[in-house]
């Protein structure tokens, strides 16, 4: 069996190799062997990719051939960041220019706090989009397909140090392939900016290749600037400043920035074309008073980052290994550390110095104040260090946080501060007490929350996790410093970051009346250094009061003094900035679930306690689920169905001006220019109700009573579509506006406000707050109900699906988007889908309902990506070819947005006739 396995890089490693498929574990695309070769699965804690080229031998029934590059024909990076939460979409399109099929493998860097919030291939115009499962649940996914005979690849986690992920997937002859992820994260401060990181590795040339990033701040954007970072052979990052375009906007509260290298330009970088990262650095304005809150739909986050204050004195124990590993280039980088950090300490500094071997040794018996005198002679303490013997760690923190405890014991008021450890090492524990949990143990008591303990891991033989729980558990956090030439400026850059303490013992106090305390993320921080950031999200109560008032108070210590920082604000109206078109939706929801599950893993990381550990796990495992997030406990998988089963078809309610999705409702600019409708189905025959023997799909011809539209007249719903007058089903939805126009196109956005459902003689009425059956029995969504008789019966699915099952073999489904806390810039609507179309006659018809039986697909040699990268391609429905576009519609369901084919001039040729033939006008 031969086979050709080419990689190709989405926006990350630039590695090339060749890789046998029984090597690694598949756990879920889940197609037709016909439509996709490979399984695709998404998988934080998977097995690590063994890097490096492997030799394939026909022992394992492979050759290994002359490697071919499919080509990347366009890469597009597309981030938007609002409010410090950024949210990145990746795609890429590849041809196989190849007269066989070849395997792409794609390398998919990722920034380290980043989540995967989805991933999407396009194979021969069908999209295959990812779902978040349960990591156990997608590997039975996975089982039962493969056990089914369809065949696949994957997507798994390259390193468990480095945010890597790898896609595979079998490219036919000729053919394009599209790619697509989108990952979130939050931007933190650190010295004094955000940094926005784009990592850019195709392994080749790029005819074209374009990354833009739109930046809104509500506090002012200042310092904005770019630059490029080219990693040497050496180690050595190579940086050029100025790159790519800026423009600020909107009194400085938007920047958009774009880079699009020329083909001259990658080759200038090497013959495989760029290799670096693309680095966006900015810095915001920050008030000296509570900081900034913003409230969106119902959810906040606040920003505290007060600038100009006193610089807290900081008491310090440096501890230090000396153990026989550290010998050679990392002591001696060690040593032009200390040297820097020494000399960096402010005179109202206290520090001392622990070194560790088999035993530990002190520079002096007690703190020193950080003079000159001191410093020199610290220095000359440092310089004479050796390297040898065993590594005592526990001894070495033991003592370190007795220093500590000596020194605040006989402290006078003008001596207050914060005290801090600060560990460097590069191995296990060999000497005296190694068991990591009685180290652990022993530690936390002796610090007994009195201190912060920072620990570095130098190198790849230290145990992090150990360190990294061991300082998580004491207010502290690990870093990883590599082995590498620039060793020592790491360690600096470390310490930069907690040189200079404003505040500590700071307290978020948000009101009980006001705010869901539960849903509060970290509220207590033990210190606020310069050039950071303190962040909290939560949730507000909902509440029908209009023109509430937040009124919080930040409590903290600074130099002598405790201090309160106060804070006012309304909770009814976002700011005017994130209502732009460029914001990310409900971000500060998206914020507050990211901040949530980062700390909640962090507290099961942590803990000891087996029975605490599973409810963390429950509450992340519902958070990641919700918010279609890919975290350790969670896996994308994308699933399509087979071929004899049948397909959904779906609106999410939304209408848009001037375009129409292919497989769902056409949202024409007739129907959306805030403009109420209506129309309805008059059947010029008899409804007859079926009986239970009806089996044989009825041929009726389906009449749609039709009039002109005219100013005379306003429509008020939407024909989703109609079944044969046999079966007299008829399904409409009716029009309700969102109640702000957005600033971007001076319009508001239409929805479904309700779904009508008519059965022979009976009628569903379906809205966001009640269901009401036959005009007699009316619920709420939190009744959890059936009713109804075999051949006509509605339930209630999770509070939020209202499924109407219909014999024979038909089931539609109205799903609820509800308006959640006091978001009063949006209005609840339906969604409505074709769950079993079964025993829906060949003439079933209507906007959505003329799909389902429907086999369209898209010209590949029809694709076409201009310079702005629009693509545009033609749509083969019926016998008619459709011009369409690529766009991007937010999926509630999925809470992101998608990738969808849509035809503009209100679905002229997508659509049977016009969309005025679906429309009945009535006289208000």
């Amino acid at each position: 069996m031969m086979g050709r396995f080419s990689l190709l890089v989405l926006s990350s490693l630039v590695t090339w190799f060749a890789m046998k498929p029984s090597l690694a574990t598949p756990l879920a695309v889940v197609a037709p062997l016909a439509d996709i070769e490979q399984y695709t699965h998404v998988d934080e804690e998977d097995l690590a990719l063994e890097r490096g080229e492997r030799d394939i031998g026909s022992g394992d029934g492979y050759e290994l051939r002359t490697l071919r590059k499919p080509e990347i024909t366009k890469l597009q990076i597309k981030g938007a960041v609002t409010s410090r939460f950024s949210s990145t979409t990746v795609t890429s399109i590849l041809k196989n220019r190849a007269d066989e099929a070849t395997e792409a493998v794609f390398i998919i860097q990722l920034p380290n706090e980043a989540f995967i919030a989805n991933f999407s291939m396009e194979i021969d115009g069908i999209v295959y989009t990812a779902e978040i499962q349960e990591k156990e649940e997608a590997q039975k996914i996975y089982n039962r397909a493969r056990s089914s005979g369809r065949s696949g690849g994957h997507v798994k986690q390259e390193s468990e140090d480095v945010n890597i992920f790898s896609v595979s997937v079998t490219v036919a002859k000729k053919n394009f392939v599209t790619f697509e992820l989108v990952y979130q994260e939050m931007l933190t401060r650190k010295k004094g900016y955000f940094e926005h990181i784009t990592s850019i590795r195709p392994g080749q040339i790029v005819k074209s290749m374009h990354l833009q990033v739109a930046i809104i701040e509500t506090q002012g954007l200042k310092e904005v600037n770019t630059s490029w970072w080219k990693e040497q052979a050496n180690g050595e990052k190579i940086t050029k400043h100025g790159i790519g375009e800026i423009i600020l906007k909107g009194r400085n509260t938007r920047a958009f920035i774009e880079y699009a290298p020329t083909v001259a330009e990658q080759h200038q970088d090497s013959e495989d074309g760029i290799k670096g990262d693309f680095v966006i650095r900015y810095d915001v304005n920050h008030p000296n008073s509570g900081g900034e809150l913003q409230v969106v739909n119902g959810y906040f986050v606040h920003y505290f980052s007060p600038e100009g204050l006193p610089v807290v004195r900081k008491n310090v124990v440096f501890i230090i290994d000396i153990s026989g590993s550290m010998r050679g280039r990392k002591i001696q980088q060690t040593k032009e550390a200390m040297y820097t950090i020494l000399g960096d300490l402010r005179d109202i500094d206290y520090f001392n110095i622990v070194t560790f071997t088999v035993s530990t040794n002190h520079w002096k018996n007690t703190l020193q104040q950080a003079t000159p005198e001191n410093v020199r002679q610290a220095k000359n303490f440092v310089s004479c260090l050796a390297a040898g013997g065993g590594t005592d760690l526990h001894e070495s923190l033991i003592d370190g946080v007795r220093l500590l405890d000596r020194l605040t014991e006989n402290a006078t008021d003008s001596m207050h501060g914060i005290s801090m450890l600060i560990m460097l090492t590069d191995g296990q524990p060999t000497s005296g007490v190694t068991d990591l949990e009685a180290i652990e143990r022993d530690v936390e008591r002796e610090i007994d929350d009195k201190y912060s303990l920072f620990n570095l891991g130098f190198g790849e033989n230290v145990d992090y996790e150990f360190l990294e729980k061991l300082a998580m558990r004491n207010s502290g956090l690990a870093r990883k410093i590599y082995d590498d030439s620039n060793a020592n400026l790491q360690l600096v850059g470390f310490f930069e970051e907690v040189a200079t303490a404003l505040l500590y013992d700071v307290v978020f106090d948000y009101p009980e009346e006001l705010v869901e305390t539960d849903s509060l993320t970290q509220t207590v921080f033990p210190n606020y250094f310069q050039g950071t950031e303190l962040v909290v999200a939560g949730k507000l109560k909902p509440t029908n009061i209009t023109n509430e008032i937040l009124e919080m108070t930040i409590a903290a210590n600074s130099v002598d003094v405790a201090i309160e920082f106060p804070l006012r604000v309304e909770t009814e109206k976002p700011p005017e900035a994130l209502l732009n078109k460029h914001a990310i939706d409900d971000f500060a929801k998206h914020l507050w679930a990211y901040l949530s599950i980062k700390e909640l893993l962090q507290r099961r990381d942590i803990s000891n306690s087996g029975a605490e550990k599973e409810e963390l796990k429950q509450q992340v495992l519902e958070l990641s689920l919700e918010n279609h997030l890919v975290t350790p406990l969670t896996s994308l998988v994308v699933v399509k169905p087979e071929e004899d089963k049948p397909e959904y078809i779906a609106s999410n309610g939304e209408l848009q001006a001037d375009d129409v999705g292919a497989g769902g409702i056409p949202p024409s600019s007739s129907l959306s220019m805030g403009m109420p409708m209506k129309f309805q189905i008059k059947p010029t025959k008899k409804i007859m109700k079926p009986t239970k023997k009806t089996t044989k799909k009825a041929k009726t011809k389906i009449i749609v009573l039709v009039r002109d539209v005219s100013d005379e007249f306003w429509v008020r719903s939407v024909v989703l579509f109609i079944c044969p007058l046999t079966l007299g089903i008829a399904v409409t939805g009716t029009i309700v506006e969102e109640p702000f126009i957005r600033p971007e196109n001076l319009r508001k956005r239409s929805y479904f406000g309700e779904v009508t459902f008519v059965i022979g003689n009976k009628t569903i009425i379906v809205s966001p707050s009640q269901i009401t059956f036959d005009e007699v029995y009316n619920f709420r969504w939190d009744y959890d109900v059936a009713i109804g008789d075999p051949d006509l019966s509605i339930s209630i699915v999770n509070k939020r699906f209202a499924r109407v099952n219909i014999q024979p073999n038909i089931t539609l489904v109205a799903m609820r988007h509800a308006v959640t806390g006091n978001n009063i810039m949006k209005v609840g609507y339906m969604g409505v889908y074709i769950e079993n179309g079964q025993g829906l006659s060949d003439d079933v018809h209507g906007l959505i309902g003329q799909f389902r039986d429907t086999k369209m697909s898209i010209d590949s040699n029809s694709i076409r990506v201009n310079d702005q990268f629009d693509v545009s391609a033609t749509l083969n429905v019926k016998s008619r070819k459709v011009p369409v576009t690529k766009q991007y519609r937010m999926i509630p369901a999925l809470a992101q947005k998608q990738p969808c084919w849509f035809a503009g001039s209100n679905a002229a040729g997508l659509i049977d006739g016009s969309h005025v033939d679906y429309l009945e006008k009535t006289t208000s």
